[in-house]
C-alpha cells in the first residue's frame, strides 16, 4: 500500500522538509528520491547496505517536500514556507504569530550551510533578516538612546533583559571604552554612540564588516505586507543550549578577550510580566535599526558559540544555537502598548557517533549531551505525530532544556488567571541528509523526523510462513511425516497461539491500567507544580513587603538619630559661645582701674566688637582641632559636655590685665 503525500496534522508542531547535500564520499548511495508526477517530490526510500548484518527492511519516508542535491538557497527559502512564516510574524492584519525555523541532521550533513550560509552564499537566517528589514524599513522607530521608543521598549520587555541599541552594543564590543560602559541594566541603558558607525577611527580591526559578507542570493524581489498604521522595532537576541544549560551569546567574553570568565547560565521561566508563557530571563537584547547592524550583531554572537574539531567535522557545533528576531509593533498615532511576535531560528547540533567522530574527554561528554537531547526531541516529535489520530498523549517535553524551549509555548497554558492574546506558533523543520553518509545515523534521524513511514520489503520471514512452508518437508518432533502428524503439530501451534493471545490481552489490560495511573500521576504533578508556583509567588510578595517595612523603619530611625545629633551639636556650639561672652563681660566688670580715653563711645564699641570677633575665631579654631582629634561625633559630644571652659589665649589676657592695672 503506497503512502499519500502527507498533509501536516493539526496537532503536529512542524512542517518537515528534507534537503539532500551533494556527497563528497565514494560510498554506495543508500537514499533515493522517488519520482512523481507532482510538482515536487515528497517521498524517499533508504535501502540498507549489502554489508548490513541486521537484515533490516527497506524503508520509505514521507516529507512535506524533498529538496534534491541541486537545490539552491533561494529555492529552499521560497519552497519551505519561510516567507509566509515571516509574514505571520509581521502581522499585517492583526496580532503577529510566533515562527520557528529549525534545522536537524547528522553532523556534517549541511545544517550550518542551510541556516547560516557560506563565505559566498547567504543562509536562511541572513535572507530572513533582509526580508524583515526591507519590508519594515520606513516604519522602523528611531532606536538611539534617548528616543521615546527606547524607554518604552525596555519597559515592555517581559524577560528582564539587558537592552541596548545596536550602536552602543557594537561600540562596547569593539570600541575603546567598552570596559567602562558594558554591561548595563535595561532601566539605565548605555548612551547611544551613533558616531561609531560613521567614524572609522573608533573602530577595532576585528569588527565584522557587512560589506565583506556575502550579498547573494538577493531577496529584493520578495515583498510581504505590513501593517500601514503601525510602527515596528526589531530586537535581536542570541543564546545556546550547551550541556543542557542556557548561555547568552551576546555577552562579549570572546570579543573582549575575557574567554576565561565563567559564564552564568540563564533560566527558562515565567516572569511577573509573562505568567502564561516561559521566557529566557536575563538575555542581552539589541535594538537594530538596519540590516547591516543586525548582521554585525549576528556575527558577534556566532563568535561566542561553542565549536570543536572532530573526526566527522572540522568545525562541529557543540551546542544548539538559538537566534531570535523579536518584532515589536504598536499603533503609530496613539503610541499604545507594544505587541510582540518572535521569529526563532534554531541551528541544532548534529548527532554523531563517537566511533566515527573520534571524540574523547570533554568533547565526548558534549556529544553525549547532544545525542541525549536529540533523542528526547525525537520522542516529542514522534508523540506529536501519533497525536494526529485524535489521541491526547502528553508530550514529554520537560525532559531537557532543548525540548522545553521548543515545545513549552506550543501548548495552551493551564494558568487561567492570566490570559493574553497569542496566536499559535507555526514551525518549520529542515532535515538535512547525506545520501552516501552514515547509514545508521541518517536512518535514525529520518525515523523520528519524517511525517510518515512504512516498511516496504520485509527481509525477515515471519514465523507462520516458516511453519507453513516447512511443515510437509520437515519431520515432526516425533519423527513422523504423515498428514495426521502435521495436523497435530498445527493444533499444538494453534493452542500455543491462543495462549499467547490471552497473555497479550492480559498485558494490554495491565498497560491500560498503568497508562491511566501514569496520566493521573502526571495530572497531580501538574496541579502540585501550579500550587507550588502560587505559594512561591505569595511568599515572595510577603518577603518583599516585610523587607520594605523593615528598611523604611530603619531609615526613619537613622534619620531621627541624625537630626538629634545635629541639634545637639548646634546647642553645644551656642552654649560655648555664651560661656565666652559671659566670661568676657565678667572680666570687664571686674576691672577696677579703667583708663578713660578721649575716643568716642562709638569707636570704643567697634574696638570691642573686633576683639570679640578675634576671640570667636580662636574659639572656632580650637573646636575644629578638637573635632579632628575625636574618633566620632558621639565621642566628641561626650568630651565637650564634661570639659570646663579655659581661656584660649592666656598671654593676651595677662597683657590686657596689666594694661588695665596701669
Amino acid at each position: 500500500m503506497a503512502m499519500e503525500p502527507p498533509p501536516r496534522p493539526s496537532s503536529s508542531l512542524f512542517d518537515v522538509y528534507l534537503r539532500l547535500r551533494p556527497s563528497n564520499v565514494t560510498n554506495v548511495r543508500f537514499l533515493n528520491v522517488e519520482e512523481t508526477n507532482a510538482t515536487h517530490p515528497t517521498h524517499i526510500t533508504i535501502k540498507p547496505p549489502t554489508t548490513d548484518n541486521r537484515k533490516r527492511a527497506i524503508e520509505r519516508f514521507a516529507f512535506t517536500r524533498v529538496f534534491e542535491e541541486d537545490a539552491r538557497q533561494l529555492e529552499l527559502l521560497k519552497g519551505t514556507g519561510v516567507v509566509p512564516l515571516i509574514e505571520g510574524v509581521l502581522g499585517a492584519r492583526g496580532h503577529g504569530r510566533d515562527g520557528l525555523l529549525a534545522t536537524l541532521g547528522v553532523t556534517g550533513s549541511g545544517k550550518s550551510h542551510t541556516i547560516l550560509g557560506t563565505k559566498s552564499q547567504r543562509g536562511l537566517t541572513q535572507m530572513a533578516m533582509d526580508i524583515l528589514f526591507q519590508n519594515t524599513g520606513t516604519q522602523l522607530v528611531q532606536s538611539f538612546y534617548g528616543a521615546p521608543a527606547f524607554s518604552s521598549l525596555a519597559a515592555a520587555d517581559v524577560s528582564e533583559a539587558h537592552m541596548y541599541t545596536a550602536t552602543a552594543f557594537l561600540d562596547s564590543m569593539y570600541g575603546d571604552n567598552q570596559s567602562e560602559r558594558f554591561p548595563s541594566r535595561a532601566q539605565t541603558p548605555m548612551p547611544d554612540c551613533s558616531s561609531f558607525m560613521t567614524n572609522g577611527a573608533t573602530r577595532s580591526k576585528n569588527i565584522p564588516r557587512p560589506s565583506t559578507l556575502p550579498q547573494n542570493p538577493s531577496v529584493h524581489d520578495i515583498e510581504i505586507p505590513s501593517d500601514p498604521n503601525a510602527e515596528y522595532a526589531i530586537v535581536i537576541s542570541m543564546y545556546e543550549v550547551y550541556n543542557d544549560r542556557i548561555f547568552d551569546l551576546l555577552t562579549g567574553n570572546t570579543t573582549k578577550k575575557s574567554a576565561n570568565t565563567k559564564r552564568r547560565a540563564l533560566l527558562f521561566k515565567s516572569t511577573e510580566q509573562s505568567p502564561d508563557r516561559k521566557v529566557v530571563a536575563g538575555l542581552t537584547k539589541i535594538i537594530c535599526g538596519s540590516f547591516e547592524e543586525a548582521l554585525m550583531v549576528l556575527e558577534t554572537g556566532l563568535t561566542e558559540r561553542k565549536v570543536a574539531g572532530t573526526g566527522s567535522n572540522a568545525v562541529s557545533s557543540r551546542s544548539h544555537g538559538f537566534f531570535c528576531l523579536e518584532v515589536k509593533k504598536r499603533d503609530a498615532e496613539r503610541k499604545g502598548p507594544w505587541s510582540s511576535s518572535t521569529l526563532t531560528i534554531v541551528d541544532l547540533a548534529g548527532s554523531e557517533r563517537a566511533r566515527n567522530a573520534k571524540t574523547a574527554g570533554a568533547t565526548l561528554a558534549e556529544a553525549g549531551k547532544i545525542n541525549e537531547s536529540l533523542m528526547y526531541l525525537g520522542q516529542c516529535m514522534q508523540m506529536q505525530s501519533d497525536n494526529q489520530d485524535g489521541s491526547k498523549n502528553i508530550v514529554p517535553f520537560r525532559q531537557c532544556k532543548l525540548t522545553e524551549l521548543l515545545f513549552s509555548n506550543s501548548f495552551p497554558s493551564s494558568n487561567t488567571r492570566h490570559h493574553t492574546h497569542h496566536n499559535p506558533q507555526k514551525a518549520i523543520m529542515v532535515v538535512t541528509a547525506d545520501p552516501k553518509g552514515d547509514f545508521n545515523a541518517t536512518s535514525q534521524i529520518l525515523r523520528y523526523s519524517a511525517l510518515a513511514r512504512e516498511v516496504t520489503v520485509p527481509r525477515i520471514p515471519s514465523v507462520t510462513s516458516t511453519i507453513l512452508s516447512g511443515a510437509v518437508l520437515r519431520p515432526t518432533s516425533s519423527g513422523r511425516t504423515t498428514p495426521s502428524a502435521v495436523l497435530e503439530e498445527l493444533e499444538a501451534a494453534n493452542a500455543e497461539i491462543a495462549r499467547l493471545s490471552s497473555e497479550i490481552e492480559i498485558f494490554a489490560l495491565r498497560l491500560t491500567e498503568e497508562t491511566a495511573r501514569r496520566k493521573a500521576a502526571e495530572q497531580s504533578w501538574a496541579v502540585a507544580e501550579e500550587h507550588m508556583a502560587d505559594l512561591e509567588a505569595e511568599i515572595r510578595d510577603e518577603c518583599f513587603a516585610d523587607m520594605e517595612a523593615a528598611v523604611s523603619q530603619e531609615r526613619r530611625r537613622w534619620q531621627s538619630a541624625w537630626d538629634e545629633e545635629a541639634d545637639n551639636n548646634q546647642a553645644h556650639l551656642d552654649s560655648k559661645i555664651d560661656v565666652v561672652i559671659k566670661a568676657t563681660k565678667a572680666q570687664m566688670r571686674d576691672q577696677t582701674n579703667v583708663q578713660v580715653y578721649e575716643d568716642s563711645e562709638k569707636e570704643r564699641a567697634d574696638e570691642l566688637e573686633r576683639e570679640n570677633e578675634v576671640l570667636r575665631a580662636k574659639l572656632e579654631a580650637l573646636e575644629r582641632a578638637d573635632q579632628a582629634r575625636s574618633a566620632s561625633p558621639v565621642k566628641k559630644m561626650r568630651v565637650l559636655k564634661t570639659k570646663k571652659w579655659t581661656n584660649p589665649d592666656p598671654e593676651a589676657s595677662m597683657l590686657r590685665a596689666g594694661l588695665d592695672s596701669d
